[in-house]
């Protein structure tokens, strides 16, 4: 049975992590003294290229998770950017659990560095996870462009425990509670409903598979560089749905991968139906590689109106 005290704690504790990370960006971008090495490929590991912002903020964020979680959460650590899990603490003789969590320092790099989108920090968070379904606890904490005065920090665990803040950027930084909100009709007509295209050479392919997914509908597009921050569009009301094809399309393409989605917790706790494609359970192991197919929709009336469109296109 899960220990829900424990659990919302951890889930906090994450959100502190993500707010570690976002600080130290926040300090660099804002005065215009971001590092040299920010914008450049410093590796190519564990599951994608990691830019000199990404290295900066892995360091944070693994210190981070050892000061804050390791002594009461002992476990191990997949993180974009690395091909072997990192520990995180020491377990104790006669530990029951061994936690494993999982992370993406800052999805959503190229947008941020451009100045055009907000990155995020994820993580998720469960005992002897193997899978993503195995994830109990998530944060999804936003990393606004320099010209922004706002960033979310959402928390939660699969008890229902939710927590949403949205931290205004001054000088004295401070929070204001208020609630995640997915649309809550069933009406797609000029809403935004996005087929996830970010492939490079691929576009022709997914486009064909997109207009006919989405015939017949007035919906729009948001080629948001970032699964988390795609997740987010639905979990806050501004996009009714979000469907990534990409591995199924292109199997030796550019792809979502499991840690792109380690705050997914964050958006089912708002009540958005995530799921694999075609639709079943997050069974994607725990790792920096594996293609993830996807899709989130605000609510069970959308999800059955897109579903029934998925098995005419032969997924």
């Amino acid at each position: 049975m899960q220990d829900s005290t424990s659990t919302q704690a951890l889930a906090r504790q994450l959100a502190e992590v993500g707010r570690e990370v976002r600080e130290l960006l926040r300090s660099t971008a804002v005065h215009g003294t971001q590092v040299d090495t920010d914008r450049r490929v410093v590796r190519t590991e564990g599951g994608d290229d990691v830019y000199g912002v990404d290295a900066r903020a892995e360091e944070v964020l693994i210190a981070a998770l050892n000061r804050r979680c390791a002594k009461r959460w002992p476990g191990t650590l997949v993180i974009e950017g690395f091909d072997e899990p990192v520990p995180i603490g020491e377990l104790q003789p006669g530990a029951t659990s061994v936690w494993t969590y999982l992370a993406d320092p800052v999805d959503g790099t190229r947008g941020y560095l451009a100045g055009l989108h907000s990155a995020w920090v994820l993580l998720g968070a469960g005992r002897s996870a193997e899978v993503l379904e195995d994830l109990e606890v998530g944060a999804a904490v936003e990393i606004p462009t320099a010209r922004a005065g706002v960033a979310m920090v959402a928390c939660a665990d699969n008890s229902g425990y939710l927590s949403v803040q949205e931290d205004l950027l001054t000088a004295e930084r401070s929070s204001v509670q208020r609630d995640l909100h997915p649309k809550a009709d069933a009406d797609l007509q000029r809403s935004f409903v996005t087929v996830v295209r970010l492939l490079p050479g691929g576009h022709g392919a997914i486009g064909a598979w997109a207009d006919e997914f989405l015939q017949g509908l007035e919906v729009y597009d948001d080629m948001y560089p970032c699964s988390g921050g795609q997740l987010m569009a639905v979990a806050t009301g501004s996009a009714s749905a979000v469907v990534d094809p990409r591995p199924l399309l292109h199997p030796e393409g550019f792809h979502t991968h499991p840690y792109d989605l380690a705050a997914f917790v964050v958006a089912r706790a708002a009540g958005v139906i995530v799921e694999a494609l075609p639709p079943g359970p997050l069974r994607y192991p725990i790792d920096t590689s594996t293609p993830v197919a996807w899709a989130a929709y605000a609510n069970e009336e959308i999800a059955g109106q897109l579903r029934v469109r998925l098995p005419k296109l032969a997924l």
